[in-house]
């Protein structure tokens, strides 16, 4: 993959970031970390394996203010980091787009307007795997650079089955286990 100065933002848009396990800040300590967005205005990520609370959809449809849906599914809430608490996000298999409401990061996954993709959700008509997660974590431009030349962070491959399909208490392990591999 390269040095850390040498990245650019295709080699991190959509990968995982891998917390080493020296890194102590609370916010991030053994957090898997989905990179959204990498360029030269910083980067974005979603924190994977950090759940918060269990909701009903119905009550998150209510509180979006998207009228005419109901829904008895439950939704998982992540924190997605520490950055804009009142933003939500919902990261998901590539299967489901909708004119101007998804950003595709690539192939395997997107971002979707929180709102269109609840309501499609609502009506079994969204992606077939998703993350819920309120706030992101971002860094300035060249500050994840600094931060994965001083070891504090890892780069992998990101794999549905390690985004979605897991249970979060094994994200961080599994995601350490390959970081260690040679690809």
């Amino acid at each position: 993959m390269g040095t850390a100065g040498e990245l650019d933002a295709k080699s991190v848009t959509g990968k995982l970031l891998v917390a080493d396990k020296s890194l102590k800040d609370t916010r991030f300590a053994r957090s898997v970390i989905y990179v959204v967005s990498h360029d030269k205005a910083g980067t974005i990520g979603l924190i994977i394996n950090k759940p918060l609370v269990k909701l009903p959809m119905a009550d998150m449809l209510r509180q979006l203010e998207v009228e005419n849906t109901e829904s008895d599914a439950e939704l998982d809430v992540h924190f997605g980091g520490p950055l804009r608490a009142e933003y939500s996000f919902v990261l998901h298999s590539s299967d489901f787009a909708t004119a101007k409401a998804t950003a595709m990061v690539d192939s395997k996954f997107a971002v979707s307007d929180v709102r269109k993709v609840l309501r499609a959700m609502s009506e079994h008509k969204g992606p077939e795997k998703s993350l819920f997660a309120v706030g992101y974590a971002g860094w300035a431009p060249e500050q994840l650079s600094a931060e994965l030349e001083r070891g504090d962070w890892s780069v992998i491959d990101a794999d549905e089955t390690l985004v979605f399909d897991l249970p979060v208490w094994q994200k961080w392990p599994a995601a350490n286990d390959r970081r260690s591999l040679k690809m």
